[in-house]
Formats: C-alpha cells, structure tokens, sequence
C-alpha cells in the first residue's frame, strides 16, 4: 500500500512538473508571438494598403471613418503582404535564387527605403485630405478640418495594431494547445486539434463580447429607445389618426417612430392654403410592434383602423413599409396629402425596434414579411369592393423598407398589376427587383439611372429633372400608368453596397456618371468595400439632395407618380417647411 502511494505521490510530483514546465513555455511562446517583430511583406502591404485607403468614396469622411477606412485597409494589406512574401520566398527557393544586400549598403537601402515610405505617406495624406474637400463641396457640407484626418489616421494604426496583437495572440494560443496536447495526441493529428481548440477560443471570446456585449446593448437601447414618451409630440385628437382617443391602437403601444408618424403633418387649412383648394383632413393609420402579436396580428390591426377611419372611402391609399424602428419619411407624407388635397391614407406598422443596419445583421426576413402580409391583405380587401368606388393603391418605402416592401411582388411584371403606382426611395442594392431592373437596363443609359423600355413605366431618377429625360438628357415615352419611380442619389453608399464590392468593380464605378461623385474614385478589392460601407451611417445627415438624404425632391416625385400637373411644386415644398416638424428623429 506504501508502495502505491509513493508511486502516485511520484506520478503527481512529475505531472506538476510537466504541467509547469508547459505552462511556463506556453506563455513565453504566446509572449514572443506578439512581441515579434513586423513581417517585412506585412509592412509593406499594410504601407500600400493605407496609400489607397486615403483615396476618395462617395461622402466626406469625419475621424471614425478615415480610423475605419485605414485600419481595415491596413489589415488587409498586411495579410496580404505576408501571403505574397511567403509564396515569394517559395517560388525563389524553388528557383535557386537568391538575393542579398552587402553591409556596406545596408544601412543605405534602410535609409532609401524609410524616406521612399515617409514621402509616398506623406503624399497620399496630403491628396487624401485635398480630396475630402472636393468631395465635401459636390455634396455641400462644410470641409472638416486637417485634424480630423490626423486623428483618424491614428485611430487607423491603433485598430490595425490591435487586430495584429489579436491574430498573434490567437496563433500563440494554439502552440500553447499544441504544448498541452502533444504528450497525449499522435503528431499527425497534433496540428488540427490544436488549431480546432485555438479557434473555438476565439469565436467564444468574439461570441461573449460581440453577442453578449455589443449586440445586447444595441438591442437595449433600440427597446428604451422606442418606449420614449418624448413630452414635445402630442396625442392627436383626431379620430383620423392611430393612437388617438377613438382609435383602437393605444398611443404607448405605437412606439417612438409611430407616435412622431401619426403625431405630424399638416393640418387641413395649411393644405388648402398652399393649394387654393378645399382639404380634408388626411388619414394617418399605424400600428407599433408588440410581444403579444405577431406581424399577422399586426397586419389585422392596421386592417381594423382602416376600417375605423373609413380609409376606403379616400381617393388615394399608400402602404409604407417602414425602416427598421419604424420610421417614414414625413417628406414623402406630407407630400401625398399636400397633392391630393389630403384626400387620402397612409397606413403602415412596425416590424422591428432595432436600427436598420441591425436589422438588417440580425432579421432580413421581418421587413420582407411585413411588406408582403400588409400588402396582400390589403389588395385581398380592395379586390372585393367596387373598382369604381375603390381608392387608387400605392407603395411605397425607403432604405430598408424599400427592401422590404419590394417582397410583396415576385417580380417588376407582377408590381404593374397590383398597383396603382410607386415611390422608392434609396433602395438598397440587394433588393431582387431592383438589380432585376438595372440588369435589364437599355444599352448605353447609366447603372444609377438605368433606362427600362423607354420611360413608359419605370424611371429612375437622381434627380427630379430625370423624371421628364433621362440622365444624359434623351426623352422618355409618353408615361404610362402604373407609374414607378427609383429615387436613388449617385452618392447614396446604401444603393451602392454589397458583399460583391469585395471582389468585383460594379458598374456605376466604371461610368463614372454621378455629378455628386468625384471622377477621382476608384475601386480597389477589399478597400473600397469597407470605404462605402464606412459611408452609410452618417449618409442620412447629409443635405437633402444628397448621400442618403431625400427630402424636397418628394414633392415632385410623387407629383408625378400620382399624375398630379401644373403643380406649383415650390410652393408645396415651402408649406411643408413652414408647417410640418421634419425632424429625422427615430430614423433608422
């Protein structure tokens, strides 16, 4: 018994001294992982990656994005130049080649070398800079300055320096699983097992601070966001609108975005002044999202409180879609009422309380949905009254409601037949109708306003001028109904981003074509996908006309698309700026 006991005291003893001696060579092995030294073909890379990276996108970039652009970039390059070093180095090898520097030049070519890198950054800063400027006059924002560029340059090499020390001490992590493992696994399976451990560590860290940090508070945000009960919008009194005393969708159940959508406009008299005609007062209907109703439940209660208002009796119905909390563009509101005399409806709900950007990572499936069901509902409900006493039926949507309303036609064949006509508005290009379109566009007509069987019922407009020619001036047919309009400015990153960015030049980069787009931009793999998407966030903050923002040129888009002539559009627009809060908040 003595005897057993020693030996397992033995055994102990030298598994702690295994177990030391490892501990102790993981960590220096992990310690000198990261401390080592740069790959030179990483420098390089990286170096060359960073000079494109102050290269021009489509919007004027504050810190955050230059820190983006060039952080990213650098990460790429580096990856890059190591991957093009070593296969460098192995085609040499294979060769017989081999290069060398003497001593005696050594210290020259270092020098050489530092004042060639130091004049190329120097360079493409200064150029960098100089093309923010260009950029920030084509879309008319006032220039930032030079240290804002500073700033984010070194913001960039601080994010690029942090990705390498996490990828290194990742790498060091696996020989420390490699040292652990190998008394005990075969060495030809050694290397897989380590590298299996080594990632699931990863992803479970990037698991616990992306998920369970970064997304959860985003989630807690947007959920108190859109519980805000902000004391400057009012109940509305009004019969005609959701949320109000008489309406079945209580005010605190419409959520922030839907409360500010029922809460403005106009009111009868301004219309009537601005047109010189008798107004009505329009019909605002929506529904907010709740935990005890799914999007059919919804759907049927927005259905409810067009029956209440006597929506059907109106002249014109628009269904929106909405963006991710639920917001709409009170430009595009207020323009349908402004141009049927307020004989009309708008009807919409909420499908999510999240951001579009975040909706768009977690649930592309709710806004699509949405979409569907309250249209097909709708279009059921129409179908069964008489086509003389029916309203005519619109759709309409931005941005991610764009995307999302567009779900409700299989196809542009099937959107003429069910509709009266259409307004959307910065649709994304991941939206299958519309690359359906641009790809069908006529010979030689741009990709950021493609020309579809003469004008006769798409067009897709830059600018308001494009509804009556197309971009390069040429007449369109006579313009038949349904009448579809794609709004979509050529400085708008939200059309223009896609997953194919990173590996393909699109071809409204090729063209060249946009008058809010310097010529100076070039697309580079990798780079310029992180440039426009580093774009999109503040797109929405630009002046109406530009980036993401579509404002004035509403009224007379929908102008046409209603088929409303002779409208004195300036002066709708200046009743809409005197009347209505046009304020973005709870755009998303």
């Amino acid at each position: 018994m003595r005897s057993l006991l020693r030996s397992a005291a033995a055994h102990a003893v030298s598994m702690a001294s295994v177990l030391t001696r490892t501990t102790s060579l993981t960590r220096y092995s992990r310690r000198h992982e990261v401390r080592r030294s740069l790959d030179t073909g990483g420098f390089l890379g990286a170096s060359v990656a960073s000079w494109i990276a102050t290269s021009p996108s489509l919007l004027p970039r504050t810190w955050w994005m230059w820190s983006a652009n060039i952080g990213l970039s650098q990460m790429y390059g580096y990856a890059s130049g190591v991957v093009a070093e070593r296969v460098a180095v192995r085609i040499a090898e294979a060769l017989g080649l081999q290069i060398s520097i003497g001593p005696e030049h050594h210290r020259r070519a270092r020098l050489i070398g530092a004042a060639a890198l130091t004049g190329i950054t120097a360079y493409s800063w200064t150029r960098g800079v100089l093309r923010q400027r260009e950029i920030s006059m084509l879309v008319r924002r006032e220039p930032k300055n030079v240290r804002t560029a500073a700033v984010g340059a070194v913001g960039g090499l601080t994010l690029a320096l942090g990705a390498l020390v996490a990828v290194r001490a990742a790498l060091g992590t696996a020989r420390m699983y490699r040292a652990i493992l190998r008394p005990y696994l075969p060495a030809r399976i050694l290397g897989t097992a380590s590298a299996v451990l080594a990632a699931a560590t990863v992803v479970l860290l990037a698991d616990r601070v992306i998920r369970g940090e970064l997304l959860e508070k985003a989630i807690e945000h947007g959920e108190a966001a859109n519980r805000l009960l902000s004391p400057e919008i009012r109940q509305p009194r009004s019969a005609l609108r959701s949320g109000s005393p008489a309406s079945f969708e209580s005010w605190e159940s419409l959520g922030a975005p839907g409360r500010k959508i029922v809460a403005g406009g106009a009111r009868p008299e301004a219309i009537a002044d601005a047109t010189g005609a008798e107004a009505l007062e329009p019909i605002r209907v929506y529904a907010g999202k709740s935990s005890s109703r799914g999007l059919p439940e919804t759907v049927q209660a927005v259905l409810a409180e067009l029956d209440r208002t006597g929506a059907w009796d109106r002249e014109v119905l628009v269904l929106f879609t909405g963006t991710g909390t639920g917001w709409l563009q009170e430009w595009s509101l207020s323009a349908i009422e402004f141009l049927t005399g307020g004989n009309c409806a708008t009807a919409s709900l909420q499908y999510s309380v999240y951001t579009s950007a975040l909706s768009y990572v977690l649930d592309r499936r709710s806004p699509r949905l949405a979409g569907r069901l309250l249209f097909q509902a709708v279009r059921e409900r129409l179908d069964r009254m008489d086509p003389a006493a029916r309203p005519r039926l619109y759709v309409a949507g931005e941005s991610l409601g764009s995307y999302g309303g567009h779900a409700a036609f299989r196809d542009a064949a099937e959107m003429l037949r069910s509709v009266d006509g259409a307004v959307w508005t910065g649709t994304p290009g991941i939206t299958p109708i519309w690359r359906e379109l641009t790809a069908a566009r006529r010979a030689g007509s741009p990709a950021i306003a493609p020309v579809i069987d003469h004008g006769r019922h798409f067009r897709f407009v830059t600018t308001p001028s494009e509804l009556e020619h197309n971009f390069y001036g040429g007449l369109y047919v006579p313009w038949e109904s349904p009448r579809i309009v794609y709004a979509q400015h050529a400085s708008d990153p939200v059309v223009w981003w896609q997953p194919s960015l990173l590996w393909e030049e699109p071809a409204w980069l090729r063209e060249r074509a946009g008058r809010d787009v310097t010529p100076a931009m070039r697309w580079v793999p990798w780079i310029t996908f992180w440039q426009v998407a580093a774009d999109m966030p503040l797109s929405i903050t630009m002046p109406g006309g530009h980036g993401h923002a579509y404002h004035e040129e509403m009224v007379p888009i929908w102008a046409g698309v209603l088929g409303c002539e002779g409208v004195d559009h300036q002066r709708i627009i200046a009743a809409i700026r005197e009347h209505v809060d046009l304020g973005t908040a709870g755009q998303g």
